[in-house]
């Protein structure tokens, strides 16, 4: 290398290091666009990402303790603990059409046990009483003649089957005598007639012939000769008569006459053994019958009986009386109501007609009451037992009652309405409040004197995840966001269980660069 040119390079390279330490330690200027249009808009600076939004002027709420308090708000009404209904009904007596009335205590008297609350007219089912007896009595003789009856039947029906038991086997003997013995002597006697007839005829004619042989010797006067052989000539010819009725006689014997006999001897032999054996089934069956028939009536009077004291007991049903001291209502309770009350007044007046069955008065104990509600069916997560508050009478709403709430229907009672009880505590101070009275209940579901709370539109939910969140506000006047947790909510507060401090301020808007 040239030596002279040593120095210079040292200069140089000096001066270098010396120009990039300036540049290093001076900052750099942004450099001006060459074509900018006069009306752009300069560019705001860049944020820092970790930074949080600065609100200028926003709106901001201090968290503070303060007290949160959740009522439910009910309608309802007042319902009597110890109710009694007032109902026709009988066992066995069947009014038509209707129930004439005679007399009726008035809606809203006072009554006590046993007082007659209502009369009604007895004349058809007196009647009806009267008729009954005598058919019972009627019945009871019946009943003692047919006892009667059997008894005698009882004793007559062992000597009945004994006389048919004698009627069988003397059938049965007279049929074996017939064939063993009566047929064939008929039989006998036939040929035995004809044979005495043909030997009547045979002495006839030989008698005959000796006596015109004797006469031919004219011993004997021809007029005497005449009258014996005319004499003999005609019992000759009666043998001969005799002798053709005897063929005939026998003849048809054989044929017809013991042929016949053998046939209604059969049939009636027949005959007798099956009324024999129809009489050894129909006896005992007459005597069993007659003790079904007795059976029977036995039966029929006792149901006859018992329909009489059942008609009995419903005639002094005609005369309805009180079952416990209290205030009688016209109509049915139904939910703390009594409906129809103005109908039934028409028809308990005097010769007013009621119907069975139906619920004509109730009368109540106005003493212990219960308050009957309905609920609304967005209000039933509030409920638990035991759930307190007070109950205050529309017609007196100076007083205020305690309420329990004691339970409630798990099945509606009607669109998006529930059915509720409480019991209630009326001092016996206290008078006016009867059943049937409106009252307003104002149920406590949640009270806290210190909670935590905060303005409901302050609380934010984040619309993929329903995360709860609020804007909080630090001490530099920056907001972030805060996740909290949400405790009882009002319309206008939410309890906040987590996530802020009292003292803590928060956004009661979302700043306007996140909406």
């Amino acid at each position: 290398m040239n030596t002279r040119l040593l120095p210079w390079l040292v200069c140089t390279v000096l001066l270098v290091r010396l120009s990039a330490t300036a540049a290093e330690a001076e900052p750099a200027k942004p450099s001006k666009p060459d074509a900018a249009p006069a009306n752009a808009e300069k560019a705001a600076p860049a944020k820092p990402d970790a930074e949080p939004a600065k609100p200028e002027s926003a709106a901001t709420h201090s968290v503070q303790r303060q007290p949160l308090k959740i009522t439910v708000d009910l309608d309802g009404l007042f319902e009597a603990r110890s109710t009694a209904e007032i109902v026709l009904r009988f066992d066995e007596y069947t009014p038509s059409p209707a129930l004439t009335v005679q007399n009726a205590v008035k809606h809203g008297a006072q009554v006590k046990k046993g007082d007659v609350l209502l009369s009604l007219d007895s004349e058809k089912l007196d009647k009806l009483i009267d008729d009954l007896k005598t058919e019972l009595r009627l019945a009871e003789l019946s009943f003692q003649q047919a006892e009667q009856g059997l008894a005698v039947l009882e004793k007559t029906t062992p000597i009945d089957l004994a006389a048919n038991e004698r009627m069988g086997k003397s059938n049965q003997e007279d049929r074996k005598y017939y064939f063993d013995v009566q047929r064939p002597f008929d039989l006998k006697m036939a040929e035995f007639n004809l044979t005495r007839a043909r030997n009547y005829l045979e002495y006839s004619e030989e008698e005959l012939r000796q006596l015109e042989k004797m006469y031919q010797a004219d011993e004997v006067t021809e007029e005497t000769e005449a009258i014996v052989l005319k004499r003999a000539r005609d019992q000759l010819e009666s043998a001969k008569m005799s002798v053709e009725s005897s063929q005939m006689s026998r003849d048809f014997a054989i044929q017809f006459g013991i042929p016949r006999g053998d046939e209604r001897l059969q049939e009636s032999s027949q005959r007798k053994q099956l009324e024999t054996e129809r009489a050894k089934i129909a006896l005992p069956q007459a005597l069993q019958r007659q003790q079904i028939e007795i059976e029977k009536l036995r039966v029929q009077n006792g149901r006859t009986a018992e329909r009489l004291k059942k008609l009995l007991t419903d005639r002094q049903r005609l005369t309805v009386l009180a079952p416990l001291s209290g205030v009688v209502y016209y109509g049915k309770e139904t939910r703390g109501k009594f409906s129809d009350s103005q109908s039934l007044a028409e028809s308990l007046r005097p010769n007013g007609v009621v119907q069975i069955n139906q619920v004509l008065m109730t009368v109540v104990q106005p003493g212990a009451m219960t308050i009957r509600a309905t609920v609304p069916e967005d209000q039933l997560h509030r409920l638990r037992l035991g759930l307190s508050g007070v109950a205050v009478p529309n017609g007196f709403p100076h007083l205020k009652l305690p309420a329990v709430l004691s339970q409630w229907s798990e099945i509606p009672i009607g669109p998006a309405s529930f059915d509720a009880s409480l019991k209630v505590s009326v001092d016996k101070d206290v008078k006016g409040i009867m059943p049937g009275m409106a009252c307003k209940v104002k149920l406590t579901a949640y009270a806290k004197k210190n909670a935590l709370a905060v303005p409901a539109n302050v609380v934010k939910t984040d619309e993929f995840d329903e995360r709860r969140y609020v804007y909080l506000v630090d001490k530099e006047g920056k907001a972030a966001k805060r996740d909290v947790t949400i405790g009882e909510k009002t319309d206008k507060l939410l309890e906040i269980t987590a996530g802020l401090a009292e003292g803590d301020k928060v956004l009661l808007e979302a700043p306007k660069d996140e909406k």
